[in-house]
């Protein structure tokens, strides 16, 4: 069902073709986050108290791994057989699950209040990070029990890795991002970057794009942000999507760095270019509320949003056809 990106130019014309391949709709719970596995080919979808698991390669949903007990919120894949969740039931624990035998192997403690972020290392999977409202960030190893690692961030903190795992920024009270390196985190970061607030786009998420060089910083107002990784300068700012609400939006941004997209409140993903920070097209969805989530698979050219349904957005077998 679809292709390798490395088969589909990452052209305006295969963004314009993108239409809705598949739609899931398997819950009437709220989606909430969404992981991709390693290579490409799994998605795991959270919501509520269930995990929902599609096979991306023949865009087939498997069956789903209840969570009845400990509730899901934020998740990540680790391995192609395992992922952590965090629990909103029964503490604020990070949890790891074997996705096929569906049984949990063990337990992480530490945060005191809810999750906001699990980040695996993209090349040390079995490695991730969490943030807590707790004001904290820990670095836990899936092989071990305890945190090898801990930062005291005073306030609530986004986190994001970069693409070789080196390094993980941080960003706090929507104006600060602060770079560390992983190998030397106990120092403190190495830079900090301070943008200009404004009280109107409060951050939701941060991601950096996938040659390492800029930001990309999701709000809950009506403006994503593109910010220099080097320098801290925010080199556009994405505007015309639509969010009165203030709902938690999670933009993504396209293999190779040049495209981001994001949901919108009249019922369209919003896809802008980060070479001028122009609208490339609008893609309809099929619901009234916006894809609070969107994220580009590292490895195929496919994009998932998330609003009432689970969607996998592919080019259009014209479009195919003809390339």
């Amino acid at each position: 069902m679809l292709a390798e990106e490395t088969l589909i130019p990452l052209e305006p014309n295969a963004f314009r073709a993108l239409t809705a391949s598949k739609k899931f709709n398997e819950t009437s719970n709220k989606l909430l986050d969404l992981a991709y596995s390693e290579d490409g080919n799994g998605l795991l979808v959270s919501a509520e108290d269930v995990i929902l698991v599609y096979d991306l390669h023949d865009g087939s949903k498997s069956k789903p791994v209840e969570c009845k007990k400990y509730g899901v919120d934020r998740l990540e894949y680790l391995t192609s057989e395992t992922c952590v969740h965090s629990d909103t039931k029964t503490g604020n624990v990070v949890r790891l699950l074997n996705i096929t035998k569906k049984s949990y192997i063990k337990y992480f403690h530490g945060h005191t209040e809810k999750i906001i972020a699990i980040r695996s290392n993209p090349k040390s999977r079995e490695r991730f990070i969490s943030s807590s409202f707790d004001g904290s960030i820990r670095m836990f190893d899936s092989r071990t029990f305890d945190y090898y690692g801990f930062i005291h961030t005073a306030h609530p903190a986004l986190i994001a890795f970069d693409p070789e795992g080196l390094l993980f920024a941080t960003a706090t009270k929507s104006e600060t991002i602060r770079l560390f390196d992983i190998r030397s985190f106990d120092l403190g970061p190495f830079q900090v970057f301070r943008l200009q607030k404004n009280d109107n786009d409060e951050w939701s998420n941060i991601e950096f794009s996938s040659c390492g060089k800029f930001i990309l910083v999701s709000t809950k107002g009506e403006v994503i942000k593109w910010v220099d990784a080097f320098t801290g300068v925010v080199v556009h700012e994405f505007k015309g999507h639509k969010n009165p609400n203030k709902i938690d939006l999670r933009a993504t941004v396209s293999s190779g760095s040049g495209y981001v997209m994001v949901g919108s409140a009249d019922r369209n993903i919003y896809v802008y270019s980060t070479e001028n920070g122009s609208l490339v097209c609008k893609l309809p969805t099929p619901y009234v509320e916006p894809s609070h989530v969107v994220s580009f698979n590292p490895k195929q050219f496919l994009l998932t949003s998330l609003g009432r349904d689970v969607i996998l957005w592919a080019p259009s077998e014209e479009y195919n056809n003809e390339h």
